[in-house]
């Protein structure tokens, strides 16, 4: 009797053990596509997040140069306001003598936008001589 049962228990394991290893033979390519597939998945997640830090760091890029082109530009716009507010002393002050009201207006807003943009140089003590001008040359 002890012998049937250790030969059963031999068959049992043996049919046991080639099941498994049929079963591995069925569940090995699976795991391996699987494998594979995770391992795709993972490049393409890096390739995207590669992708996505490169183009953000081109946004930034032309952001900062946009910027500077900006900062040049309200240098420019600030040059331009500081001559016409030159010009516009000269021309009344020194040549005319007067300064309408509409000019007076128009050299005020000058002002207090190129005051605005945080420069000042001698633009007020100019500014304050047009204001102070008559309007209408005298007789």
């Amino acid at each position: 009797m002890e012998q049937t049962t250790i030969d059963t228990i031999l068959k049992i394991s043996a049919a046991l053990t080639g099941a498994i290893l049929g079963w591995m033979a069925v569940l090995k390519p699976l795991i391996e596509r699987r494998k594979r597939k995770k391992e795709q998945i993972q490049q393409v997640m890096q390739k995207t997040i590669k992708d996505d830090k490169d183009y953000r760091n081109l946004v930034l890029d032309k952001l900062d140069k946009l910027e500077e082109k900006l900062v040049q530009m309200d240098r420019c716009i600030a040059d331009l306001q500081r001559d016409n507010i030159e010009r516009a002393y000269c021309m009344f002050v020194i040549e005319h003598g007067y300064c309408p009201s509409g000019m007076k207006e128009a050299i005020a807003d000058t002002y207090e936008s190129y005051k605005a943009r945080g420069y000042n140089h001698i633009a007020e003590s100019r500014v304050a001589e047009i204001m102070a001008l008559p309007e209408y040359p005298q007789r």
